[in-house]
């Protein structure tokens, strides 16, 4: 299963309203996704929702057809429940979840448009949001430091076995330099860090409680 993810710090400086050009609304959102804004009395947040929905969802598209470029309008959302949303485009559909507080909106996405939650267990997709603990870390490096705990821990390996690498600009996820089955989605912005990862469900062996990746790969 493929997994796209976004995040926005609703409070960097760049994300706030006055900071937007005019016509920004115009270029990334359809005529029915500005009337949902016009219409929310919490239009702030919801303009990042709507974003990282289609951000996440590009993410996912990319994976699919290389060509695929980030035009935002062509990536329709819409909400059809309480953190639930649909993003259509020509590669999808594309099934999203949605969550956020009031430091931070992002989005997990998977394709297809049946409801998958993240952190679950059947289908092991796991995702996480973590705030920048020191000034000026570097968030690149961060968030790959949190998503290779959090897929060590899952897959039930030493965390130290453990790599996550590049594949034409995809992450990847190395266990003793063997690609693993898990698809990966990186993100960050301002404050914060966020990744999600999906993987095929290894059977556990009856001598064994550890899950095998070899077997698996």
């Amino acid at each position: 299963m493929l997994v796209g993810n976004d995040v926005v710090d609703l409070h960097d400086p760049e994300s706030r309203p006055e900071a937007l050009h005019d016509r920004f609304d115009v270029r990334v959102f359809t005529s029915d996704e500005r009337e949902t804004l016009s219409a929310s009395a919490s239009a702030h947040p919801l303009r990042w929702t709507l974003w990282a929905a289609k951000e996440s969802a590009y993410k996912v598209a990319k994976k699919l057809d290389p060509a695929v470029r980030f035009l935002p309008r062509d990536f329709v959302v819409r909400l059809i429940g309480e953190g639930r949303a649909v993003v259509t485009h020509e590669a999808g559909p594309f099934n999203v979840r949605l969550y956020g507080t009031d430091e931070w909106v992002g989005a997990v996405t998977t394709r297809g448009v049946a409801p998958v939650a993240a952190d679950d267990p059947v289908t092991h997709v796991g995702s996480g949001i973590e705030r920048l603990g020191v000034p000026g870390a570097d968030p690149s490096q961060a968030v790959r430091e949190f998503a290779r705990a959090a897929i060590a821990l899952r897959m039930n390996l030493p965390t130290g076995e453990v790599r996550i690498a590049a594949d034409r600009g995809i992450p990847v996820v190395l266990w003793r330099d063997r690609r693993l089955p898990v698809d990966l989605s990186l993100s960050h912005h301002g404050r914060f860090v966020a990744w999600a990862w999906s993987a095929q469900p290894t059977p556990r062996s009856d001598h064994s409680s550890r899950e095998s990746p070899a077997t698996a790969a």
